[in-house]
């Protein structure tokens, strides 16, 4: 028996597909399928238009693929992709359903707590950012769910979202101050 066959980089199937090998693009689309999905419903929260954006993410990569520029690192230029068609998805006006993040395990395999007060503020505090993120202008949010969720730095935003990194760190600010006027109530007493 002989070894098991390496893993093709990216950039070997990425020239595979330059090659007309739309095998290797199936490759790449099941490396980083959960990845951008990840993006795209971060931006978005939304299932149905993460599904439609991912996929148009990589009907976008497969068309553009002859000119990918082995310079960056595929996933880099991949979510480019995804957060630019997130972005414009947004700053349409589509209105999103923000709906809570989901409650970690822990949070409800708890049968010995006493006092249920602070699960309880911990997913009313999760509803009111999600309606908070909700109110935020497109822009603002945008970079604001990128810095957080996506923990890009600002570098990879202002080139994701090709904005000078000042005008990220402006808007980052403003996302981050409207945040703290909405949730107030959360905030210590000062």
């Amino acid at each position: 028996m002989g070894e098991p066959e390496a893993r093709a980089s990216d950039v070997e199937l990425i020239h595979r597909v330059q090659s007309g090998d739309t095998a290797a693009f199936d490759e790449l689309m099941s490396r980083y399928a959960a990845s951008v999905y990840k993006v795209t419903y971060s931006l978005t929260r939304s299932h149905a238009d993460a599904d439609d954006l991912s996929q148009e993410t990589f009907i976008r990569a497969y068309k553009a693929i002859a000119r990918f520029d082995e310079q960056y690192q595929f996933y880099t230029w991949l979510r480019r992709i995804a957060v630019n068609l997130c972005f414009n998805h947004l700053k349409r006006g589509k209105k999103f359903l923000f709906l809570p993040l989901p409650m970690s395990d822990s949070d409800t395999e708890s049968p010995d707590i006493a006092d249920p007060r602070p699960q309880v503020a911990d997913a009313c505090l999760k509803r009111d950012l999600d309606a908070a993120l909700q109110k935020l202008p497109p822009d603002q949010r945008a970079i604001f769910v990128l810095r957080v969720d996506e923990e890009l730095s600002y570098g990879e935003i202002s080139q994701a979202l090709n904005i000078p990194i000042g005008t990220v760190m402006s808007r980052l600010n403003r996302a981050r101050e409207r945040l703290r006027n909405l949730l107030r109530e959360y905030l210590p007493a000062t």
